[in-house]
């Protein structure tokens, strides 16, 4: 299960990424494909925080809510400094994803070390 979470969140995360990008360049109308796969994203996320909480507890409660974190920020980021400096909150929210991203790839190495220890 872990191994499918963490793949399906790469493949997320990286789609989100660039479906993000061709938006914020005005690129096509994706903004609702951008959404279902930061969406998706966040939810493997979360089933690396349950995977991982044995493993790494404290970085399983943190990658939880880091996932809402994610999620309460896409909804809010056009609301937030809007006008001139929008951009700021823009290259917050891609941040907020990255981190995401690397908790995700700390929480199925810890899983995997803990799996090899048994």
């Amino acid at each position: 299960m872990t191994k499918t979470a963490l793949m399906l969140a790469r493949l997320a995360g990286a789609l989100t990424l660039v479906i993000g990008a061709a938006h914020a360049f005005g690129l096509g109308a994706v903004l609702q494909l951008h959404m279902i796969c930061g969406t998706v994203f966040v939810l493997a996320l979360w089933v690396l925080a349950f995977a991982g909480f044995r493993a790494a507890p404290k970085l399983a409660v943190l990658a939880f809510n880091w996932g809402v974190i994610v999620v309460a920020f896409g909804i809010f980021q056009l609301r937030l400094l809007p006008g001139e400096y929008h951009w700021t909150m823009q290259l917050l929210h891609v941040l907020i994803g990255l981190s995401g991203m690397a908790q995700a790839e700390r929480l199925a190495g810890a899983v995997k070390r803990r799996e090899a220890a048994a």
